[in-house]
């Protein structure tokens, strides 16, 4: 498929269950109930990926089905309204009558449009005569765009699921005056329509969740959400039996999951290096992790790495896009030297007050490059931390370091990254919702859970972050199960802090889950004090500790 080239589709791994749930969304938008999903992740973390890999089963698997997939970039295509909407339309005309093959370049002008394969549609003539006589009024022409795919789906008889990649682009056409609310404009569009099924994702996260979360935001609860997080160990490996094309030595998976955190990008990265390497200086000896750990600093510090030059970019970009650039990189800087700050702490250190440095903070958590904890702040992404922590102090490597020259950084990097799980901050929420998605419908054994009777997970079917309508209640997983079923949850909090969690946040926990009907379990790296495991016998409160869930990670890689 000219849209998803082979050699991006091989290296394809994992997302099967957010694979099913965009099943799930085609399969409701079939029968007449479409159902709207907003996919978040970290940049270069797989979401255009899984679009396309699903827009390619459904085309592969229902080619005359009633849904038609149409993939949609809006970082390319979001410029003026008029391009805009000019472009939406023929792209919409592409993939609604091509289903994703031959040359698109026709469908980008209304001279193509009118004169190649979509001259006899008359929706595609009339709304390029209606954008033509809305050229003075930029919000009618926005308006005429989004309305467009219902009524080529009207006129083709089937129905579109529109996979708006970087959605959140669609905020520049506010620069605009005549436009000013293009959410405004595209919510009331999906009040409109029926034939449609919007997937969007976005790399910008915080303004994702802004766009679907606030209460003020025109989309507020028009979405399901859904978590393209890290991959797991078990997909590390099977991404890097991928490209290796075998199955490497015992720890080199482990080594490659710690060192990059599961996140896609960086592991085909390391892995690649790894190849090349291996194949100019034609080693036959196999590959172990201390050559993972070589290959992730050339590919980190080295000018020549992929990661380096991702991480350039990304630090620049999000400081562009932030104002206060010389204070924003100075909090940068302490932040990569001495991470899990709290505001006080963060505010001596560049010689501001709180107030002043709270809103620097807030405009680095606007462009995700820093998140808050408990009271502390560090980086989202902890690879990008280790990059800044060395280039910003002038410290670089030569693509082809001898082991000598690396032999400083190695041990500097064993040392930080036999804390990583102490630092992963976010990433290890996200890391438990994972766990709780693969320990879905297994029997555990209850001491994993604080409890003498083995435990039998039910069979969830979602496992995301949750955050009530008004804002008053936030778990950091609510599990649920199918509505088909006795429909059963669970409210997870994770603590990943030097302190033993006490019986005040167990009953904070307790209430929250009593609100969503839902069992409570409480996740602490430092465990818990005992008047806290006395309060959870008695009313029922899961426990897990840091080294419960070593074990059962361990239970689901041995199964």
């Amino acid at each position: 498929m000219a849209f998803y080239p082979s050699h991006l589709r091989s290296l394809f791994t994992d997302r099967e269950r957010e694979l099913d749930l965009l099943q799930q969304a085609t399969a409701s938008l079939a029968d007449g109930r479409p159902r709207h999903l907003a996919l978040f992740g970290l940049r270069r973390i797989g979401k255009t990926l899984l679009l396309l890999e699903h827009a390619a089963r459904l085309l592969e698997t229902s080619p005359a089905g009633p849904v038609r997939p149409v993939y949609v970039d809006f970082e390319e295509l979001v410029t003026s309204p008029e391009l805009f909407s000019r472009r939406y339309v023929g792209l919409v005309t592409f993939w609604a009558i091509t289903q994703g093959s031959g040359e698109i370049e026709s469908f980008l002008t209304p001279t193509g449009l009118l004169g190649g394969p979509a001259a006899g549609l008359r929706t595609v003539a009339q709304t390029l005569a209606a954008l033509q006589d809305a050229r003075d009024d930029p919000a009618t022409q926005v308006t005429l765009a989004l309305d467009f795919p219902e009524k080529l789906a009207q006129e083709l008889d089937c129905r579109l699921l529109l996979l708006l990649d970087e959605f959140t682009e669609l905020a520049v056409l506010s620069n605009y005056p005549s436009v000013r609310r293009p959410l405004q404009l595209f919510r009331a569009a999906m009040q409109r329509h029926s034939r449609l099924g919007y997937v969007i994702a976005a790399s910008a996260i915080s303004a994702m969740e802004k766009m679907v979360q606030d209460g003020r935001s025109p989309l507020f609860l028009q979405f399901e959400q859904v978590e393209v997080s890290h991959f797991p160990p078990d997909a590390t490996l099977a991404l890097v039996e991928r490209i290796l094309g075998y199955t490497p030595s015992p720890g080199v998976g482990r080594r490659l999951h710690q060192l990059t955190g599961g996140h896609p990008f960086y592991i085909h990265a390391v892995t690649t290096r790894l190849v090349q390497r291996q194949t100019f200086t034609r080693a036959s000896s196999e590959i172990g992790p201390d050559d993972v750990s070589r290959a992730f600093i050339l590919e980190t510090l080295s000018r020549t790495g992929q990661i380096y030059n991702y991480c350039r970019y990304l630090y620049d970009i999000s400081l562009q896009r932030a104002r206060g650039y010389g204070i924003l990189k100075a909090i940068l800087q302490v932040l990569a030297e001495e991470e899990k700050l709290t505001l006080s702490e963060l505010a001596r250190r560049i010689h501001k007050t709180a107030p002043t440095t709270r809103g620097y903070l807030r405009a680095l958590q606007e462009v995700d490059m820093v998140v808050e904890n408990e009271g502390v702040y560090f980086y989202r992404d902890p690879v990008l931390r280790y990059w800044a922590a060395y280039t910003t102090r002038g410290i670089e490597v030569d693509a082809f370091a001898s082991r000598t020259v690396l032999s400083p950084l190695l041990a500097d990097l064993e040392a930080q990254y036999s804390r990583l799980s102490t630092e992963l901050g976010l990433a290890q929420e996200s890391s438990v919702r994972e766990l709780l998605r693969r320990l879905a419908g297994r029997e555990v054994d209850g001491a994993l859970l604080g409890t003498s009777a083995p435990v039998q997970l039910p069979a969830f079917v979602r496992v995301e972050p949750y955050r009530s309508p008004d804002g008053q209640i936030q778990v950091d997983a609510l599990a649920e199960t199918s509505e088909a079923e006795n429909e059963e949850r669970w409210a997870v909090e994770v603590k990943w802090r030097g302190k033993a969690v006490g019986k005040k946040e167990l009953a904070a926990l307790l209430q929250k889950a009593r609100s969503l009907n839902a069992r409570p379990w409480y996740v602490s790296r430092s465990g818990f004090t005992p008047a806290a495991r006395t309060y959870a016998a008695a009313h029922g409160v899961l426990l897990s500790t840091r080294a419960d869930l070593e074990k059962l990670e361990r239970q689901l890689a041995e199964s």
